[in-house]
């Protein structure tokens, strides 16, 4: 079975995506463009459906309403926005992963010490994960629903609040690396990074 070839825009127009790589809106493309001049096959599936066309405006009408003045502000403005409306999102990214922290930094996993040999880091670990577990629902309750960016924040630093009081209680546990100085946290087995 040959492959078709993927879909090709046809010279001297342009597609929804590489107006929005230049700046441009859904909302700038309604008012300014309007109707679309063309379309062409999405080479694109979902699944077993096919995506819809990629519509397909002419090069010199988008040109022509690049120039006009009403453009330019209706662009500035909606470049202002989006700026306003990341700023807003790492604003509350980083105000919920202060309150996060604070949970993280109240909690003192207790370790019950038990006969395990020297070096049987998993079973040390395994002994204890429900700790993990028990505080997340805690800081569930406190600070709200969990959503999946917050466990990705929380996660790394939980086990490693744990991992730093089994080096405590066992000597021979390895002394865990901070979360917050590493780049990217090795997983485990146990579904805790």
């Amino acid at each position: 079975m040959s492959r078709r070839p993927p879909p090709v825009t046809p010279e001297g127009f342009l597609t929804t995506q590489d107006l929005k790589e230049r700046g441009w809106t859904a909302r700038l493309i309604r008012d300014f463009l309007g109707e679309h001049d063309g379309e062409r096959p999405n080479g694109l599936k979902m699944g077993r459906k096919r995506l819809p066309p990629v519509k397909l405006y002419r090069d010199e009408r988008t040109e022509e309403a690049e120039r006009e003045e009403d453009f330019l502000v209706a662009q500035a403005r909606a470049m202002d926005a989006r700026e306003r409306a990341e700023r807003a999102g790492r604003t509350r990214k980083a105000n919920r992963e202060r309150v996060l922290s604070a949970q993280v930094e109240a909690w003192r996993p207790v370790i019950q010490v038990q006969p395990i040999r020297k070096g049987a880091v998993r079973k040390a670990r395994e002994a204890h994960v429900k700790l993990l577990d028990t505080e997340l629902k805690r800081i569930e309750r406190e600070a709200g629903p969990l959503k999946t960016p917050d466990l990705r924040f929380l996660k790394p630093l939980l086990a490693f609040r744990l991992d730093a009081a089994l080096a405590s209680a066992y000597g021979w546990f390895p002394v865990p690396k901070d979360p917050q100085e590493t780049v990217r946290v090795a997983a485990r087995d146990d579904g805790w990074e």
